[in-house]
């Protein structure tokens, strides 16, 4: 089940403050004088106490109910404390719906949200409307791009709606012409560390554990137990908390094409040499192999095939557009959010230190 994020909740509000920039008239919520709810007692049968079905709710039936919030023209006559604002089942199954236009079908635990999100809005903007932010200059400017960005999210979400129309046919043959990447490999392994934590530059220890992982890789390959050869590595290098030998499926494309190239030329049986990773000696030990079906992977290919046609959708658009900005006005790039340790070292001293506080003036 998708869990909604506190980022999500923020989304959730943005659509709902562009929606409400175009709603039509009957999705805003109503005003009472009183709550139309009533408070039915259990119904006493045979000495039993039984709770009755509850009934179906009706399209006006309220299903978020506000007291103290006035609308409309009542707002400048009437006493908070005398109103009381419904959002009827029909008002907030139009909010929800037009949710769904813009991302995934909302899920049954976050209606709640929507409910609060939608509640909140109707006191905020009646409180909006008091303090005059209509006749903001930078309120219709504000409108505009809500309502671009929400018919923008509702074009991304048509546009994935027709990618996800593949046959079954289509599956089908993807199925058959990358019938390899189905594969699947049952697995464990032998991980011996290669350097000492405590210190990196521990030429013995290093050196001490590429002779042990040799010492294992030859006794695996003549059938010794794998837990039990990890336990003596780590025992021989005096290190606790061996680890664990068993491994999830491994499918092609999760490791670097030489370990891949190994790993599926071995039988079931084998053991690999020892593979030098950055931080551990490993070798490999095939259990079993086995291709999986088409009905155990035509979801997944069916996502594969989706972000294929939205891929080639961005490509087709992409060279149709090209955008170009004035970096003196708007600025240049920003730059990518991941940096080496080189360049964040280099970007690290071209930053100017701040003067001292109680620096003397130059003279």
């Amino acid at each position: 089940m998708r869990v909604l994020l506190e980022k999500d909740i923020v989304m959730l509000g943005f659509f709902l403050s562009a929606l409400l920039a175009v709603a039509p008239p009957q999705m805003q919520a109503t005003s009472q004088t009183a709550t139309e709810a009533a408070v039915k007692n259990p119904v006493v049968a045979s000495g039993k106490v039984s709770t009755p079905v509850k009934p179906e709710l009706s399209p006006t039936s309220p299903v978020i109910t506000i007291h103290g919030l006035c609308q409309g023209a009542k707002a400048s006559r009437t006493k908070p404390s005398a109103c009381t604002t419904a959002v009827t089942k029909e008002q907030f199954d139009t909010v929800v719906t037009a949710l769904n236009a813009i991302g995934p079908q909302l899920l049954a635990p976050q209606r709640r949200v929507v409910a609060e999100g939608y509640a909140n809005m109707l006191v905020n903007t009646e409180a909006a409307r008091k303090a005059g932010v209509e006749r903001d200059p930078r309120f219709a400017e504000v409108m505009r791009l809500a309502r671009m960005r929400a018919m923008g999210d509702m074009y991304n979400a048509l546009m994935l709606e027709k990618a996800k129309q593949i046959s079954p046919a289509r599956i089908e043959q993807y199925y058959k012409q990358n019938i390899d990447k189905f594969e699947e490999l049952s697995m464990r392994r032998i991980a011996v560390p290669r350097f000492n934590d405590m210190d990196l530059k521990d030429s013995k220890f290093a050196a001490q554990a590429r002779e042990v992982a040799r010492e294992m890789q030859e006794r695996a390959a003549k059938g010794d137990d794998l837990d039990k050869l990890e336990k003596e590595a780590f025992d021989a290098l005096k290190l606790q908390n061996p680890l664990k030998t068993t491994m999830g499926p491994v499918r092609r494309g999760l490791f670097s094409a030489d370990e891949e190239k190994q790993l599926f030329a071995l039988k079931p049986g084998d053991v690999t040499s020892v593979v030098e990773l950055p931080s551990a000696f490993v070798i490999y030990k095939l259990e079993s192999r086995k291709t999986l079906k088409l009905d155990e992977v035509k979801d997944e290919i069916r996502q594969t095939l989706t972000k294929q046609k939205l891929d080639e959708q961005k490509h087709a658009n992409d060279k149709l557009i090209k955008i170009v900005y004035d970096e003196q006005y708007v600025g240049p790039p920003n730059p990518s959010e991941w940096m080496s340790a080189r360049q964040l070292s280099k970007e690290q001293k071209q930053t100017p230190k701040p003067a001292a506080q109680n620096a003397e003036p130059k003279k």
